[in-house]
């Protein structure tokens, strides 16, 4: 009975203390898990595939759950962190684009006045112009507030859904 309670230790004991090696084995920095024993460097290349790059230099794509690492708290905080700098970049993108767009219109319109613009807007909505010529004209009128945006639908003749503010149009 002392053999096997002694052999039930001796196992715990060595599963907690390799436990404790793997932990220290891979080292978490913001953009990249670099493995201490073998000199690898773990890259996240999207939210599902990590760049492994070799010693040697060689590198390949890695699924990120045959990683290694795949079941340590310290990857799901390096994919979120990749997550939210996505997110970042995306709304950092869009809004540059919002703004591009808005100082084009501005400078296609800046010879118009706003009666001048509504009527150039009513010219090209009679002559069924294209969607995006008209809905650019009624950004602008909007923007100089010479028209009410709850009023565009109605004007552009179309559903509430359809109307967008920030397509770009290019003559």
């Amino acid at each position: 009975m002392k053999y096997p309670g002694i052999i039930a230790l001796s196992i715990l004991t060595f599963t907690s203390c390799q436990k404790n090696t793997s932990e220290e084995r891979f080292l978490y920095e913001e953009e990249r898990v670099v493995d201490l024993e073998t000199g690898d460097e773990y890259f996240l290349q999207n939210m599902d595939t990590l760049t492994v790059v070799h010693i040697d230099g060689k590198s390949e794509q890695l699924v990120v759950s045959a990683a290694p690492f795949s079941d340590s708290e310290e990857l799901e905080l390096l994919i979120s962190s990749y997550k939210e700098k996505i997110s970042d970049r995306k709304e950092s993108i869009f809004t540059e684009q919002k703004t591009k767009i808005i100082e084009e219109r501005k400078l296609r319109y800046q010879e118009y006045s706003d009666e001048e613009l509504l009527a150039y807007f009513n010219k090209i909505h009679q002559d069924d112009e294209p969607y995006g010529q008209q809905m650019d004209v009624m950004a602008e009128l909007v923007k100089r507030e010479a028209v009410l945006a709850i009023d565009v639908p109605e004007l552009l003749e179309i559903d509430t859904a359809k109307v967008d503010f920030n397509a770009d149009y290019t003559n």
